[in-house]
């Protein structure tokens, strides 16, 4: 049982601090910051590596705006 309350603990922890990484580079991007700091603050060591994050993260705004649209029909 412990087992199980670590397990979710641990998850829930790695959910969060996705959750927070993924908030920030929005947030960064939407206020222009450069592809440079962006990619120094996410620490990844390659902008290549940056720019396919960013790329996930405009789908996201694409969904987001697709829902918005469709709520707007119904």
């Amino acid at each position: 049982m412990i087992y199980c309350a670590i397990i979710a603990f641990f998850l829930c922890f790695v959910f969060i601090f996705y959750i927070s990484r993924h908030t920030w580079a929005s947030i960064a991007r939407e206020n222009g910051v450069s592809l440079s700091v962006i990619s120094e603050g996410m620490g990844h060591t390659s902008e290549k590596t940056t720019r396919i994050y960013l790329a996930s993260l405009n789908q996201v705004i694409m969904d987001e705006a697709n829902r918005k649209v469709l709520s707007s029909i119904k």
